[in-house]
């Protein structure tokens, strides 16, 4: 954890005349065993996470029934937020573990990387939000949900979850920049590195930090806290529903079984209907993953803004979310998402198959010799059938 003391001016060889930016403890580098085992735990991700969601979005570009299912944008919308976020991921090694100052990359590199990051928390919670209302208007409330969104206002509305994402992120932006530093560096080996002026990309807003702080508590509300609560309601009113018209059908006596297009038998007895509940069921694994995901970062974002007494205890909890679990978790999270998709939908999953199919590599038929035995097996097969056909 940065830890920021007014003290250090009084050991950093600076002129008055020009004050650091900011005070601040860390660490230039991280050791060995640290920062080896996380640059490739990282780099697996980044790989392997750009390559399944760009797979993902040539899916959903290319497929005829991609094209046409109702889900499409909003998979497109969660897939290019992944990408986005997948693409901090050079950033956060070289500044997390390898080194932390001086900082190389300019102020619009340091500005952005922190405004992708809420962007993408942002993004990621309100599209998950529009696509299970409108699941719910058009299951519960069928007429209204075909009056009030058409396929065509859909863009509109992402865009607009988008742009809005982009104005949320702007204090975060306004607060971290390339600033100077009087640092104190607790991994230094040698007495003269122990202060150092140097430049890094840290937040740099004086203490209360009333922007910081209420661009945190903004985003723990509006990103996560809310949008977690109406997606539970909006699944557990769609339950009801179900269960209601379930019940209304039995005792009409009118639950039935139908044949669903070849694949297996369902049952037409209020539950949803079979695209339906695959939709539900795919959405359904993507919010599971993004609040579990996510948790970390938020609790520790809270902490930030509501904790004025750290005692030991509070401090390793913060440590842990903060450093250990919150990072890691949001790059999975990134990656994980096509995993998701093919896992909850047998329709995307043969889409991604039949996208990938040309890029697989073509194995030469190699013909295998036949044994001395077959040969004569065969031989005498042909033989006995000539000889009936003769006759």
């Amino acid at each position: 954890m940065n830890e920021s003391f007014g003290t250090f001016q009084f050991s950093c060889n600076v002129s008055p005349d020009s004050p650091p930016d900011l005070y601040i403890s860390v660490t230039k580098q991280e050791p060995y065993h640290i920062a080896i085992p996380m640059t490739i735990f990282y780099s697996v991700l980044f790989i392997f996470g750009v390559l399944f969601n760009g797979v993902s979005i040539l899916t959903l570009l290319t497929d005829a029934r991609m094209k046409a299912s109702a889900i499409q944008l909003y998979l497109l919308s969660l897939v290019l937020s992944d990408i986005l976020q997948l693409l901090t991921i050079p950033i956060t090694v070289y500044r997390y573990y390898w080194e932390s100052y001086p900082w190389r990359l300019g102020e619009p590199l340091c500005k952005a990387y922190f405004m992708v990051r809420q962007m993408y928390c942002a993004t990621t919670s309100w599209v998950i939000l529009a696509f299970t209302t409108e699941r719910y208007m058009a299951i519960c409330h069928t007429m209204w949900s075909l009056s009030s969104l058409r396929r065509s206002r859909l863009p509109c509305l992402l865009g607009w979850i988008w742009l809005i994402s982009l104005g949320s992120s702007v204090p975060f932006a306004l607060v971290y920049r390339h600033a100077r530093a009087c640092i104190l560096d607790y991994g230094a080996t040698s007495p003269d590195k122990v202060f150092v002026v140097s430049t890094m990309c840290e937040m740099t807003e004086q203490e209360p930090s009333p922007v910081y702080k209420g661009a945190l508590l903004l985003r723990g509300i509006l990103c996560f806290l809310v949008p977690l609560m109406c997606i539970f309601t909006l699944y557990v009113l769609i339950l009801i529903h179900f269960r209601y018209n379930s019940r209304q059908r039995t005792a009409m006596g009118i639950t039935r079984a139908v044949n669903s297009g070849g694949n297996a038998q369902c049952l037409q007895d209020g539950k949803l209907l079979l695209q339906e509940k695959r939709a539900l069921r795919l959405m359904g694994a993507v919010v599971v993953a993004f609040f579990m995901c996510n948790f970390p970062d938020i609790a520790s974002s809270l902490m930030q803004v509501y904790v004025d007494t750290w005692s030991g205890t509070v401090l390793a909890v913060y440590t842990v979310l903060k450093s250990y679990l919150s990072l890691p978790l949001w790059y999975v999270n990134s990656a994980l998402d096509p995993i998701l998709f093919c896992i909850s939908s047998n329709v995307f999953r043969k889409a991604c198959w039949k996208t990938v199919g040309p890029l697989r590599p073509r194995w030469p038929h190699v013909c295998r010799h036949k044994s001395p035995a077959s040969m004569t097996s065969m031989a005498s097969q042909n033989s006995t059938g000539a000889a009936s056909t003769s006759a």
